[in-house]
């Protein structure tokens, strides 16, 4: 979706075994993949995706790479990424008490639970965080 927004590719380019399995970018993927995992979940009685949609999640996944990920008009931005969950994670293990509550239950160290947290940080959460520990006030 966010390729899509910023015009790194157009809805055409997308396979048409995502269009056809998934219906149109955006929330109709969403719900189509959690309804598979729902549905087969309950099928099976574990844990599972339907057969078709993780087939197809499988095609997009190595579109979005090679025509997204790794390009090389993406490195700069990768390369960033890298360093912003470096920092991040690097700062959560100094300050473990940063790490909200609920990633301190179980018994793990403060490397995983680093990890954990900055792992389910979404992109823009990500940078925000980053800003607020790094970036000096009064710089843009």
């Amino acid at each position: 979706d966010d390729a899509l927004r910023a015009d790194v590719i157009c809805r055409e380019d997308l396979p048409v075994s995502a269009l056809q399995v998934f219906g149109e970018p955006g929330s109709d993927w969403i719900n189509t993949m959690v309804d598979a995992v729902v549905d087969e979940s309950v099928r099976q009685g574990s844990v599972a995706m339907e057969s078709t949609v993780a087939e197809t999640m499988q095609e997009l996944r190595d579109f979005m790479f090679e025509r997204v990920y790794l390009r090389p008009e993406a490195r700069p931005q990768r390369e960033r990424a890298i360093a912003v969950i470096r920092n991040l994670v690097d700062h959560f293990i100094e300050h473990p008490e940063e790490v909200p509550d609920t990633y301190r239950l179980d018994d793990a160290d403060a490397v995983e639970r680093a990890i954990d947290y900055v792992s389910g940080m979404t992109d823009r959460y990500a940078l925000r965080v980053y800003d607020d520990l790094f970036r000096p006030e009064g710089i843009d």
